[in-house]
């Protein structure tokens, strides 16, 4: 947003969230929902950016939120397809969130195939109808890759999101 010469404001974040519960840990797929946090964008101090984050998310998981939601989309799904697609599009509006920030763990080892070491991974957070932009996390050896997904119209100069991620990594550091 400075960049842009834009005066930094608060982000409201789709996060997924994992809603598997322990007794469910070897079942195949996913158990996906989501929360909508704030991102305080506006926040010069960027410890106390982190830490309003995590403040929000420990408060969203802790309230049951992500279990809500998906209690929510399993009733949907009993709903008439009508009813279903209003539902999907009001959640997925540009209106309910600006962008979708997703963590993707991976195993704290090397991962190697035929005998190369990955050095690299890059997540793909697929983008939202009317979106411009999604940012993935993944770990894999201890080491923390960002992927950024842009509608190149949109969001023309995503590359230069990608190096301001980079950039705020080394000032919290």
């Amino acid at each position: 947003m400075q960049q842009r010469g834009e005066i930094p404001t608060a982000l409201k974040a789709m996060v997924p969230v994992s809603v598997r519960d322990e007794d469910g840990a070897d079942e195949l797929g996913n158990r996906i929902s989501f929360v909508f946090v704030e991102l305080p964008c506006d926040e010069p101090d960027p410890v106390r950016r982190l830490e309003r984050v995590k403040l929000a998310m420990d408060e969203r998981k802790e309230g049951g939120e992500p279990e809500a939601a998906q209690r929510m989309l399993d009733a949907i799904a009993y709903a008439p397809r009508t009813v279903q697609r209003a539902v999907s599009r009001a959640a997925a509006s540009a209106r309910a969130f600006n962008l979708v920030v997703s963590n993707i763990p991976g195993p704290p080892v090397p991962l190697y195939m035929l005998g190369c070491r990955l050095e690299e991974v890059y997540p793909v957070v697929p983008l939202a109808d009317e979106h411009a932009v999604s940012i993935g996390l993944t770990t894999v050896d201890d080491q923390a890759f960002f992927g950024v997904y842009a509608d190149r119209e949109s969001l023309p100069d995503a590359d230069e999101l990608a190096t301001a991620i980079a950039e705020c990594v080394d000032e919290l550091r």
